[in-house]
């Protein structure tokens, strides 16, 4: 299964998405699965010690862990915007059933789970595996 060829496409009439920016670590394509990569200790205490710089993203192939989804294509160092909540066609990797709750399947799409520290949102429609459905995502 692939990212949707449209990219990042979102829906929904209750806003925008929640977004956060950061930098690229490799080339991102918008709608592709995006994972948080940091130094540690890169901020202290206060807010005025955060900067954008100091937040990086990588594609994350595995699935097990997403912060989010790119909303646009990024070449790598450049900045890339994240959505981390919002309503997103994704595809699904197996049966999903509307209400279930999902969780990034690898290769950009989405699977059905319960797995406590892996809950990545929640369906709004259903969808059989190579299918599109909405998503309620909540990184």
């Amino acid at each position: 299964m692939a990212v949707n060829p449209l990219g990042a496409v979102q829906v929904g009439d209750f806003g925008n998405p929640k977004v956060i920016s950061g930098y690229a670590r490799e080339v991102i394509s918008g709608g592709q699965f995006v994972t948080g990569s940091t130094a540690a200790g890169v901020v202290s205490s206060g807010a005025d010690s955060l900067l954008t710089s100091d937040v990086k993203f990588y594609l994350n192939g595995s699935g097990a862990i997403v912060n989010g989804i790119a909303l646009a294509t990024a070449a790598s160092g450049a900045l890339v915007p994240v959505a981390v909540e919002g309503l997103f066609i994704l595809p699904a990797n197996g049966t999903i059933v509307g209400g279930e709750t999902i969780t990034s399947a690898g290769a950009d799409s989405i699977m059905a789970s319960a797995i406590a520290g892996q809950l990545f949102g929640r369906a709004i429609t259903g969808a059989t595996s190579g299918l599109f459905l909405v998503a309620h995502v909540r990184a």
